[in-house]
């Protein structure tokens, strides 16, 4: 296993240079790949490395919950990276708590290099990891991702209370004006379908049927239409990558008071700083501007197609009855969560077929066959629960370790690891240099390669022990402390599936696949006892 370098880019939503121009990625993007690959090339012990990207684009700092940086955590946890690259302190994060816990914590512990080239911040120096203009340099990136969020939320008020569009993307049947981003103007083609619902529903056609008839005739759904005409939203809310039409896709255009010419702005709100989340606002509070674009359909056919559906009442939380098996029951033909009903036995029905009859759903499957696969499959992993602990306990009973050896043990892996690194990194300069021939530089090379490789295996297997054993050395797993109290579960009930169930995808013929909770630390327990098992223990 070769080093690996990663070099790590983050661009806030707010950059304006995104999408113009058919830019699939900004300048700042660029530009901070172009600095770090010279960083990189001309740094000796880096230059020789293999170097993979991480890139987010459009994500505020104050959020850790971006797709690549958690991707690139998970890689350094696991061994697979010696050192990340980034251009300052601000491109990883602007959360003061949370950054520096990363460079004199997280890192440090996984023995994974920590390089900020415009703050002159390298890790491998013990005096810029806990140094004062570190701190001040963090805290102060974190003030000014709070003030300017405040700016911003500022200026949107008062760009929408003139009337401005200020959504990222159009609503289906509009395009943003060439001239004025802040402007809609009609998308014909869209269009055409936008006044067909309306019409259909001011006719009495219930949005299954409007469906039904879209999907029949194969339009293509907002999702679709706007993914041909090279829209670059990346995120979409749809479980396929071929959507198609659904009651619920109807009713939300029937809804949207902005295809009879009313902009609305702040009907959710993130509830923390650089978040995504978002909270409902009451309607109350929202910001609506009247006769801001030209209108789809006019003021009167949209109240004509609102009285043609049930009354809406916008609701708060609504409360549900609490079943065990409540949002955990998917179609695994078409993929959407399946319905269910009650009478004298409870039984779940995929709602597909009412709106598309090109799936070939489930149509019905009793609620008690699904309780009782869902019990025979937490028996068997209970037992494995059971079973694994016990030979934990085995083996660490004849061990007799505990968290501090394996610490003080994993510490000197990781600085054989390091120093292997190194040595490779240097074997090739004395190749570069003459010093030593070909065969020699290679037969070294791949001597010391299969030592740190081994290295790095050991390192994985001791951390994954780690993590399974508590400050006393006890077994610390949640997938054995949750599932070993089920052994003798008599009912299944909605605190258990909470627990320990993910989803049960249905399939035609009677077929279930459960997908449990607690996947990723059963993974981490086998690889600890295959671990123990190999080296002797």
């Amino acid at each position: 296993m070769s080093v690996i370098t990663a070099k790590y880019i983050r661009l806030s939503s707010e950059d304006d240079d995104l999408g113009k121009s058919g830019k699939v990625e900004s300048n700042s993007v660029t530009n901070q790949r172009n600095l770090l690959d010279a960083f990189i090339s001309r740094t000796p012990e880096l230059a020789d490395t293999s170097v993979i990207e991480f890139c987010d684009d459009g994500w505020s700092g104050k959020n850790f919950e971006r797709p690549a940086v958690q991707e690139m955590i998970a890689q350094a946890r696991a061994g697979k990276i010696q050192c990340i690259v980034v251009k300052d302190l601000s491109r990883f994060g602007r959360d003061y708590l949370t950054v520096g816990n990363y460079i004199s914590c997280v890192f440090p512990f996984l023995g994974v290099r920590f390089i900020a080239v415009n703050d002159g911040f390298d890790s491998i120096r013990p005096t810029d990891v806990d140094s004062l203009e570190t701190s001040f340099k963090a805290l102060l990136y974190d003030l000014y991702s709070r003030d300017l969020s405040r700016k911003v939320r500022s200026a949107k008020k008062f760009r929408a209370q003139r009337g401005d569009f200020l959504a990222p993307f159009a609503p289906y049947g509009y395009v943003k004006d060439p001239a004025d981003k802040a402007r809609l103007v009609i998308d014909p083609e869209a269009a055409e379908t936008v006044r067909r619902v309306f019409h259909l529903a001011a006719s009495g056609h219930s949005a299954d049927q409007i469906a039904m008839a879209l999907n029949r005739e194969t339009v293509p759904t907002p999702m679709l239409y706007k993914r041909a005409a090279g829209c670059s939203r990346t995120r979409w809310p749809s479980i396929e990558e071929n959507n198609f039409w659904t009651d619920t896709a109807v009713v939300k255009i029937l809804r949207d008071e902005r295809y009879f010419g009313k902009n609305i702005f702040g009907k959710r709100i993130r509830d923390r700083v650089g978040h995504t989340h978002t909270v409902k606002v009451s309607r109350e509070d929202w910001i609506a501007v009247e006769n801001t674009h030209e209108g789809i359909v006019t003021r009167e056919e949209f109240d004509r197609a609102q009285t043609a559906m049930r009354e809406f009442v916008e609701h708060g939380e609504l409360k549900k009855r609490d079943w065990p098996l409540r949002g955990k029951v998917r179609c695994g033909v078409c993929g959407h969560a399946m319905s269910y009903k009650l009478g004298k036995q409870m039984y779940f029905y995929c709602y597909t077929p009412r709106y598309n009859d090109s799936f070939a759903c489930v149509k019905q499957v009793q609620g008690a066959d699904i309780l009782e696969v869902i019990s025979d499959g937490l028996r068997v992993q209970a037992q494995m629960a059971v079973e694994l602990s016990r030979l934990w306990e085995e083996q660490h009973r004849e061990q007799k370790k505990d968290a501090a050896a394996v610490k003080k043990n994993l510490a000197g892996l990781r600085e054989t690891h390091q120093r292997l690194s190194q040595q490779i990194s240097g074997l090739y300069e004395s190749f570069a240099l003459g010093e030593i021939g070909k065969p020699e530089y290679l037969a070294a090379k791949t001597a010391a390669a299969k030592q740190r490789d081994d290295t790095a295996a050991r390192i994985s297997e001791l951390e994954a022990a780690l993590e399974n054993m508590g400050a006393d050395g006890s077994l610390r797993n949640g997938f054995v402390s949750t599932f070993g109290k089920y052994l003798d579960v008599k009912e299944i009930t909605s605190e258990i599936t909470a627990e320990v169930l993910k989803e049960v995808l249905v399939f035609p013929g009677d077929r279930f696949e459960i997908a449990w909770n607690y996947r990723d630390e059963l993974e981490k327990l086998i690889l600890d006892l295959q671990g123990e098992h190999q080296n002797g223990a």
